[in-house]
C-alpha cells in the first residue's frame, strides 16, 4: 500500500556548520541556483510537508517552516531528532541539503522498502550506508533521544538500534548513477558536479 504524498514529510538537514567549504555551502550558487535547492526539489516532489533542519532562518528564503535543532552542536543527529519530533506524519524522508545529485527515483524506491521498517537507508557498498539519505519511523525519535543522552552522535549507530534495512544501490537500476550520493564539502567537490545539473521538474 502506498502512502499519499500528504502522509509524507520531508527533513532538509540544512544546519552544516561549512568548515571545510569556508563558508556556507548550502547558498553557493550551481548556476542560477543554491546548492540547498536542489535536495529540497526532491523533497518537494514526494512530499507535502517539509521542514527545513536550520538555526540560521534568514539564510533560506523559503515557506517552508524552519525548524531549530533542541540540543545544537552534536551534528545531524539533533536535527534529525528534532524534526521527527515535530513532524506531524509517520513517515518522513530525511535529505541532506549538501547531496544536489539525490534524485525522485531514489527517495521513492526508499519510500516503497519502507513499510515494513522502522528506518530504510541506501549505500553504494553494504558496509557504508548513507544515513542523511533515508526514510525514518517518527517513532524513531525515541532511539534518538536515548543516544544523544548516552552522548553517541553519529546517526549510524540507530540503524543498529532499530528493525532498519539498507538498500543496495546498483548499475541495473534506473536511477543509477556512480555519483549519486556525491556530498558537497569543498571547493573541489563543486568540480565533480556534471555540467547539466539541473533542478527537479515538478509535474
Amino acid at each position: 500500500m502506498h502512502k499519499s504524498r500528504n502522509q509524507i514529510t520531508g527533513i532538509l538537514l540544512a544546519g552544516g556548520m561549512s568548515q571545510r567549504m569556508g563558508m556556507e555551502k548550502g547558498i553557493i550558487k550551481i548556476g542560477p541556483t543554491y546548492l540547498y535547492q536542489y535536495a529540497l526539489g526532491v523533497l518537494e516532489e514526494v512530499c507535502d510537508e517539509i521542514l527545513i533542519s536550520t538555526c540560521k532562518e534568514s539564510i533560506f528564503h523559503e515557506n517552508h517552516r524552519m525548524v531549530c535543532d533542541e540540543i545544537q552542536g552534536i551534528g545531524p543527529m539533533g536535527g534529525i531528532y528534532t524534526c521527527l519530533k515535530q513532524s506531524s506524519t509517520e513517515l518522513n524522508v530525511v535529505l541532506s541539503y549538501d547531496m544536489p545529485l539525490v534524485n525522485k527515483e531514489l527517495i521513492t524506491h526508499l519510500i516503497e522498502e519502507s513499510y515494513t521498517h522502522e528506518v530504510v537507508v541506501p549505500a553504494l557498498q553494504k558496509n557504508r550506508p548513507e544515513p542523511l539519505c533515508g526514510v525514518y519511523r517518527k517513532e524513531t525519535a525515541i532511539i534518538f533521544e536515548n543516544l544523544i543522552a548516552q552522548k553517541k552522535f553519529a546517526v549510524h549507530n540507530a540503524l543498529a538500534q532499530v528493525n532498519s534495512k539498507i538498500i543496495l544501490i546498483h548499475d541495473q537500476m534506473s536511477f543509477w548513477n556512480p555519483n549519486i550520493f556525491l556530498n558537497i564539502n569543498k571547493v573541489e567537490d563543486l568540480k565533480k558536479l556534471p555540467s547539466d545539473i539541473g533542478l527537479p521538474q515538478h509535474e
